[in-house]
């Protein structure tokens, strides 16, 4: 809101006692009548004022407008401040003449000489007053009390206040007529009247009718029908209960409020559930003879050649750093296997041997939205070289798989496709038809971009896909009653098939007596025809209800043996 009046006939002199009296006991120095009453009404009222020459307004109209950046403006110290397009200038038709809520201009100044002013009473934005006086390192009074937020509704009281001490102490002819521009009037606000929740909040008792007494003394108006009170402009750190809590509370006084004991149950911090699959990851790491490596999230563009990603691969869409260190450190990875080698070939170069480490690697995979931010994700990655194949690897995913209450068995797709592996040792790690993650022996040529000279091996598990699959949910079993009936079953297949074609055919026709299976012999050699291996299992079978028979596991048996038969797989009796 901006208001403004025109008082004529201006006669400068020294403001009465009293008024010097009052202004010097609120800390302000005496100056003149026409500069002392907008200081006596500032401090009245809580409402800056500031009085500009009439005479040496242009065009006689004031303009508020932002500052352009780098705009100059000399302020009544007789500084020049440096301004952005933040800052709110008052102009007439030809320049600045005032910093708006913080200081007027030295081209508008009240000299001895003045024969008409121009008064204004204005309300601008708090916030805008308080950055913008930051900025050109500019405190004042009329800045402080405009941060703290006005009531618009003041400004004009404010103006009247003190066009009415002019003509009491006769320092000028106040013109009929005031310029009011307030395109938006401030509304009362309204809130619920709730006397129980205040005494909740409180742990008092206050009546009701004692509550609406104090409010009466704040002003605040109630309405009785609507059960609604109606908050005064003035008062704008009135909005919620809370507030309207704390008025109740100081009326009713902090010393009186009874010691009373908290309500609510207790409750206990705990690390979040993707912290704690994390902490498994870890656990299992180190359970299996990993340590732990910390790796930059921070590398080079040249990571994708050295691993052999094709120029379309979705890995190359990486985040670039605005200000990077060096090339080295230019972009956000997305994939967590740089560092991991990196890790193993210092560890190789300096002859350790049987090495093993793992990684909770973060991710960044960059959004096609240049304004989103990349989806970080955190990879649980493994590496070794040393002791070491491609089967122990996969007991370790298959423990902490196990470990996360994944509990069933993950299957392995050597169709994986990645480049930076063994063609013929890779697999994606597929459980319940999502893939999680991948496996594998590191390529030959990608092992010699690293100086690896021995077979490295690699896992890979996308923790934020398992998260959602994990549960520490534990249900009780009883020690089983009665026992177990074991069946081995030895068989010749093409080496093009996998076992775990095997494994799903014993699943799907052992049913429900089905206890677990054991592959317990892999057998290529002179007795088996070139292209072909020996594969042989023991398959355990338990009733919860009572003891298996014969009759209740041969026909078992022989849904496996036709369905393995059906897949050409021939049995080895």
């Amino acid at each position: 809101r901006y208001t403004a009046r025109v008082v004529k006939n201006i006669k400068l002199a020294p403001s009465p006692k009293w008024m010097q009296h009052r202004l010097m006991t609120a800390g302000i120095r005496p100056i003149n009548n026409i500069v002392d009453i907008t200081n006596y009404v500032m401090t009245e009222y809580g409402q800056p004022m500031h009085a500009y020459d009439y005479d040496t307004i242009a065009g006689r109209k004031i303009i508020v407008r932002r500052a352009e950046d780098g705009e100059k403006f000399v302020t009544l110290d007789g500084q020049e401040r440096i301004l952005d397009s933040d800052a709110l200038l008052i102009c007439d038709g030809d320049k600045a003449v005032g910093l708006a809520g913080i200081m007027g201009g030295e081209n508008s100044m009240i000299t001895d000489d003045v024969k008409t002013m121009l008064f204004e009473a204005a309300t601008f934005d708090g916030t805008n007053i308080r950055k913008s006086a930051k900025k050109i390192g500019l405190r004042t009074d009329a800045a402080g009390k405009f941060e703290k937020g006005l009531d618009p509704e003041l400004a004009l009281e404010a103006m009247n206040r003190a066009c009415d001490l002019i003509e009491q102490l006769g320092a000028g002819e106040v013109v009929g007529g005031v310029v009011d521009v307030y395109p938006a009037p401030v509304a009362k606000k309204r809130i619920a009247f709730e006397p129980a929740k205040y005494n909740a909040l409180l742990g008092t008792d206050v009546s009701s009718k004692d509550m609406l007494e104090y409010f009466t003394r704040l002003e605040v108006e109630y309405d009785e029908k609507n059960n609604e009170l109606i908050i005064p402009t003035f008062r704008q750190d009135l909005n919620r209960d809370a507030d309207i809590a704390e008025e109740v509370a100081r009326f009713f006084g902090y010393d009186n409020i009874p010691t009373t004991l908290p309500k609510g149950s207790t409750t206990m911090g705990k690390i979040t559930f993707e912290r704690s699959i994390e902490d498994v990851a870890g656990e299992v790491a180190q359970f299996t003879g990993f340590s732990q490596a910390m790796t930059y999230s921070f590398e080079s563009p040249k990571v994708f050649d050295k691993l052999k990603l094709a120029e379309d691969s979705e890995y190359r869409k990486a985040v670039v750093i605005s200000n990077p260190l060096g090339e080295d450190f230019s972009i956000m990875r997305t994939i967590p296997v740089n560092g991991m080698l990196s890790s193993l070939s210092t560890n190789f170069n300096r002859r350790n041997k049987n090495v093993k480490l793992y990684e909770l690697a973060k991710v960044y995979i960059a959004s096609d939205d240049k304004n989103e931010l990349p989806d970080e994700r955190v990879m649980f990655t493994l590496g070794a070289f040393g002791e070491v194949d491609f089967f122990s690897m996969k007991g370790v995913v298959e423990e902490f798989l196990e470990r996360i209450g994944m509990k069933n068995k993950p299957e392995y797709d050597p169709a994986a496709g990645i480049s930076f592996l063994h063609p013929g040792r890779q697999a994606d790690i597929i459980y319940d038809g999502t893939k999680i993650g991948y496996i594998g022996e590191l390529h030959p040529d990608v092992a010699d971009n690293y100086a690896l000279g021995e077979r490295t091996y690699l896992v890979v598990i996308d923790l934020a896909t398992v998260t959602g699959m994990a549960s520490f949910d534990r249900k009780f079993k009883g020690i089983a009653k009665f026992p177990a009936v074991t069946r081995d079953i030895s068989m010749v297949m093409p080496k093009s098939v996998l076992v775990g074609k095997v494994e799903k055919i014993i699943e799907k026709r052992a049913g429900k007596i089905l206890e677990s299976y054991k592959l317990f012999d892999i057998y290529e050699g002179a007795q088996i025809k070139d292209g072909y291996k020996s594969v042989a299992y023991s398959i355990s079978f338990r009733a919860k209800d009572r003891t298996l028979e014969d009759k209740d596991i041969s026909p078992v048996m022989e849904k496996i043996y036709k369905d393995l038969s059906d897949a050409g797989i021939e049995l080895r009796m």
